[in-house]
């Protein structure tokens, strides 16, 4: 029994380690490192300066935050929280924002899962490969995407990754949101003075279940005047 069991675990190890090398051939065709999906996500040893906006719709409101990003402080200290709906924000718009956005460990960066690596789609326009991120590397901003299915579109007329997709697997918990079902878009642009791949915007659908109600809520974060440190 033990050996039927080491056989499948063999199995199993060699077609995720195929898997892999396999999508690691096509990504070599756009000399693109898998490491750029998740440079977005790092707040540990984050590289660049960078404006961003937030705004939230929840179908009654719309509110609106200018952050900014240091790399230079220190962790925990680096989303700055500039102004809430053009107005200087209040302690609690500050402690909420410093909750949802500011890593505390210095070891966080987004990691993806070695054995999920798999090509989707692959045809005269895309590339589509699909992937996960493992959950302890995940910054706490970003932890429901462990729990989500991602989906890299390279462009091949391009040659370069054009955005990435995030579908939820299972209802999550957002900030105090409980979300029945996402849908994440993260638009990239390729900085060649910078030499690494920028998020331009994010955008997020959620079916969110609020006080017995389901809503839809949207948010957006447009990013800018990316600068390295």
């Amino acid at each position: 029994m033990k050996q039927f069991l080491f056989l499948i675990a063999l199995m199993i190890s060699l077609s995720a380690t195929s898997q892999k090398d396999m999508v690691s051939e096509k990504l070599e065709e756009y000399n693109f490192s898998s490491e750029s999906l998740s440079s977005g996500l790092k707040d540990a040893d984050a590289e660049h300066y960078f404006d961003a906006k937030l705004t939230t719709d929840d179908g009654t409101k719309i509110k609106v935050e200018e952050a900014k990003f240091d790399p230079t402080k220190n962790i925990g200290e680096r989303w700055i929280l500039v102004s809430v709906d053009g107005n200087a924000p209040s302690n609690k718009d500050l402690k909420n924002f410093d909750k949802a956005h500011n890593t505390k460990q210095d070891d966080i960066n987004a990691e993806v899962d070695d054995s999920s690596w798999k090509v989707e789609k692959d045809d005269d326009e895309y590339l589509v490969i699909s992937f996960k991120y493992i959950r302890e590397s995940l910054p706490k901003k970003y932890n429901f995407l462990a729990d989500c299915k991602g989906l890299a579109y390279f462009n091949k007329s391009k040659l370069s990754l054009e955005k990435a997709e995030f579908v939820s697997e299972k209802p999550l918990k957002i900030k105090v949101f409980n979300v029945l079902k996402l849908d994440m878009i993260v638009n990239f642009t390729y900085d060649s003075e910078l030499d690494s791949y920028l998020i331009e915007s994010e955008e997020i659908d959620m079916d969110v279940k609020l006080l017995g109600q389901q809503i839809s809520v949207k948010e957006s974060y447009e990013f800018s005047n990316y600068k390295k440190k």
